[in-house]
């Protein structure tokens, strides 16, 4: 699991990253997304995992530090400068967000209390209502089904007869009935 912000960098040095999730970016969301599958061959990786822990620019790591494909240690500076000018770009968008976030919770809970007391007020009564016709309703409907699905029995035969006389002098061709 990645810590702080995650990137995954391809083999061409480019380094792709993705909105965090209570502070962290998931590697896993950034491939999903990408549509790239895991390589099954840690030494022959096309991309490589890399993070900063809190979000701190001088905790630059590589999430496979033990394995990593020669490219990426042949680059290792390249890709720490690329992924360290992403979260130079990304941390204040971070901060801005921790800034609002709290005020902004307080607010919703502030009006989701009223809003669900509102609610609770109406749902009573009207699943009341609802309760107080459905059983009426439902005795309507089965005092009427049986004796219109016995109507519709009786002329169903007649008219696929009908069907099947008209239909074989236009072209010869006798539909298969589907059974029920």
């Amino acid at each position: 699991m990645c810590e702080g912000l995650g990137l995954i960098v391809s083999k061409e040095l480019k380094a792709y990253f993705c909105e965090p999730d209570r502070n962290d970016c998931s590697h896993s969301e950034i491939l999903k997304r990408l549509g790239w599958k895991e390589n099954g061959n840690q030494y022959l990786r096309n991309f490589v995992r890399v993070q900063f822990p809190d979000w701190t620019p001088d905790l630059f790591e590589f999430d496979e530090e033990d394995t990593l494909p020669g490219w990426a240690e042949e680059h290792r500076a390249e890709i720490a400068t690329e992924c360290s000018r992403i979260l130079n770009l990304c941390a204040p968008a971070l901060a801005e967000y921790e800034k609002v976030r709290a005020p902004a919770w307080a607010e919703y809970e502030k009006v989701c209390d009223p809003a669900w007391a509102e609610y609770e007020k109406v749902c009573a009564p009207a699943w009341a209502e609802y309760e107080k016709v459905r059983a009426p309703a439902l005795a309507e409907y089965e005092k009427v089904r049986d004796p219109a699905w016995a109507e519709y029995e009786k002329v169903r035969d007649p008219a696929w007869a009908e069907f099947i006389a008209t239909i074989s002098k236009i072209d010869g061709y006798v539909p298969e009935r589907e059974e029920k």
